[in-house]
């Protein structure tokens, strides 16, 4: 959402959840540490993309895991249908989490420029908790950069912290169009990514995850451009 406007959304997040009994552990975490999230990464844009072309008015993001960042016929068919339907690209946002190291530094910026060059847009999700490093955003030059919810939770606490996200902010201000400060649970929070000068905002105060279709085909920042 829009810090300026209410009414200015960037772009709706479709999310992963299990529909049964908590599993008491992080699944995602278990499929990095066994190399095999790439199979659940495939499954999720597929699902997305086929979401995007049953709903022509919706914009959807995805995360993705770095593990997954390297090129592999699952994606040269993925871009390829990118290619295909610039619009349907234009609505697609792949969000690359921090959570994993990459594979390789240079294919994982090759695959960033491969899904950007279709019109698609990426994104660094949770930037500033994990592996994703400043040479990779500057070379890889994504579309938007999401900081992690752990600076706002820690801003919070202290005026040191409050200085630390304006100045990250205004850091990634540079090295990306969109900058999204994620978590924003209060109007506390709000008030302090005022305060930092964030462009755009995410967290439980606007809205909580949802089984969904209904309202998410509102025109999007993102897909407009």
């Amino acid at each position: 959402m829009s810090l300026a406007n209410a009414q200015r959304v960037l772009y709706h997040e479709g999310l992963l959840r299990s529909t049964g009994e908590p599993l008491g552990f992080n699944p995602f975490a278990v499929l990095e540490r066994l190399q095999s999230i790439r199979q659940l990464d495939r499954c999720v844009v597929s699902r997305v993309i086929a979401l995007l072309q049953r709903h022509p008015r919706m914009t959807l993001g995805c995360n993705i895991s770095a593990q997954s960042t390297r090129l592999d016929p699952h994606w040269e068919r993925v871009l390829q249908q990118l290619a295909d339907d610039a619009d349907l690209a234009r609505r697609l946002v792949i969000e690359i989490t921090e959570s994993s190291a990459q594979p390789s530094h240079e294919k994982a910026i090759e695959f960033v420029h491969q899904l950007r060059s279709t019109g698609c847009h990426v994104a660094i999700d949770d930037f500033g908790s994990g592996f994703a490093t400043l040479t990779f955003i500057q070379q890889g030059q994504p579309d938007l950069i999401k900081i992690d919810q752990g600076y706002i939770r820690r801003a919070r606490q202290s005026p040191l912290h409050v200085k630390t996200l304006k100045h990250l902010i205004g850091l990634c201000s540079t090295l990306a169009a969109h900058v999204v400060v994620e978590g924003i649970e209060t109007v506390e929070d709000l008030a302090i990514a005022q305060e930092c000068d964030a462009q755009w905002v995410q967290g439980f105060l606007f809205a909580r995850p949802k089984a969904l279709i209904d309202g998410l085909e509102e025109p999007c920042v993102i897909a407009l451009r």
